[in-house]
């Protein structure tokens, strides 16, 4: 019965996507065949194969990248595809998914250069949107959506072998306790003395316009070296707001609300860890919401510290383990400092390409287990430290918020096996593949 619809790809480089795209079109009623769901490892498969796509195939969909186009296997199954779409009459049999921005019009297979893609390369969940709308045009036949044969077949054989086990655990967090505030948030009264077009981020240390005044931790004389005018501030102007009454939520008045206080000193915090970052003179790179920071090849020795590899070596590029944090004051006074990986041509000049970046991100990342991924936060983070326990971000001459190096603790009821053989290969970001709702590439 011809019913079904028939993904072809490159393994294992285009799992990721394949596995991700099975899973949504069963769960909303498709009849999918792939190898990833139907064929064991190592057999001899291609009679089943071309047997699908002969007799059983009602659409044909190829996921287009620079690695499929030349794969014999990919091209074997677009030409069984190619005949049948002739036998069939249908000019819409074979439908290419078009998911490497990196993949040239001018290389791109003859069969399927005059063929109309379906574009997932600025976004997966778009993607999936213009394919459904494709396949209800063109009557596939479906079933009613039953996200529970998707879910059943995920838990069969991508998590085969991974089982819960019920015992307590105690795991790290990455966020980082705050361990002292300065006494008091100060809104200093300037007037005129700051200019109305100066921009604040310049000054030495954070602070941020709010209404009439400037809001920082630090004393009010700690600007005059870019404010001149400051100097002849009299202090008794400043309103200071006791943090102590801000963390419990107990301040209020008719000028500042506890929660705006609260929202301010999350951005003082964060603007503390941007200026820290660059005495360490660490790099950057600009995400969507976040500069994040990377070590260079050679600052470490070996670039490792504490033992632990912090810029390696991935086939042609570098890569560079790098850290983004944000202050949280809820439901604990806390860093947060999450993980990344960066990737150079040289280990100094950042590939430009975010497609580029993201795709090796997947693939090195896919390389490391949560143990990798700890040692190297709790390494970065040792970094940039001050002393064995803390490292602290300088508020104002006499103002400094510490923070812990150590991460908060969690005890979980329940653990898990730890896999015995590297094959995240296979298992990158698994849970992009089932929610597409939380998915946009960057």
């Amino acid at each position: 019965m011809r019913n079904k619809v028939f993904i072809s790809h490159a393994t294992p480089d285009d799992n990721d996507f394949t596995k991700w795209l099975s899973l949504k079109l069963i769960a909303l009623g498709y009849d999918v065949w792939c190898d990833l769901l139907y064929l064991e490892k190592g057999a001899d498969f291609w009679n089943s194969i071309e047997t699908e796509i002969r007799d059983n195939t009602y659409k044909f969909l190829i996921v287009q990248t620079v690695i499929s186009n030349k794969r014999d296997g990919v091209l074997k199954e677009l030409a069984v595809a190619t005949k049948v779409k002739k036998q069939l009459k249908d000019e819409t049999f074979i439908i290419p998914l078009a998911i490497d921005s990196t993949l040239s019009y001018d290389d791109i297979n003859i069969e399927l250069v005059r063929l109309n893609s379906i574009d997932f390369k600025t976004s997966w969940a778009k993607g999936l949107q213009d394919l459904l709308e494709a396949l209800e045009k063109q009557n596939v036949p479906k079933n009613a959506p039953d996200p529970n044969k998707s879910n059943l077949l995920y838990q069969q054989i991508f998590l085969q072998g991974k089982s819960v086990i019920e015992k307590e655990e105690i795991y790290d967090s990455n966020w980082f306790p705050i361990i002292s505030f300065p006494e008091e948030l100060r809104f200093h009264d300037y007037d005129l003395q700051l200019p109305k077009k100066f921009d604040v981020r310049k000054l030495t240390f954070p602070a941020i316009r709010f209404k009439k005044y400037l809001c920082t931790f630090a004393y009010e004389y700690d600007f005059m070296y870019q404010l001149p005018e400051t100097e002849k501030y009299d202090g008794k102007k400043t309103i200071r707001i006791p943090i102590a009454q801000i963390l419990s939520g107990e301040y209020n008045s008719n000028l500042i609300s506890n929660a705006e206080c609260q929202r301010l000193i999350v951005q003082l915090i964060n603007k503390g860890f941007e200026l820290r970052m660059k005495e360490k003179v660490l790099k950057q790179y600009e995400m969507s919401k976040d500069i994040a920071y990377w070590i260079e090849k050679g600052t470490l020795k070996k670039d490792k510290f504490n033992k632990i590899q912090l810029v390696g070596k991935m086939l042609d590029k570098n890569w560079h383990f790098g850290i983004t944090a944000a202050g949280k004051l809820y439901p604990y006074n806390v860093l947060m400092v999450s993980s990344h990986i960066f990737f150079t041509s040289d280990g100094k000049t950042l590939i430009s390409s975010k497609d580029k970046q993201h795709k090796a991100r997947r693939k090195q990342g896919a390389k490391w287990y949560n143990k990798e991924w700890r040692e190297k936060l709790l390494a970065f983070v040792k970094y940039i430290s001050d002393d064995e326990n803390s490292f602290y971000l300088e508020m104002g001459s006499e103002e400094k918020i510490t923070i812990s190096n150590q991460p908060l603790q969690f005890l979980s009821n329940v653990s898990y096996e730890i896999p015995t053989t590297k094959n995240l290969e296979e298992e990158t970001e698994l849970s992009d593949l089932t929610n597409i709702d939380d998915f946009e590439e960057t």
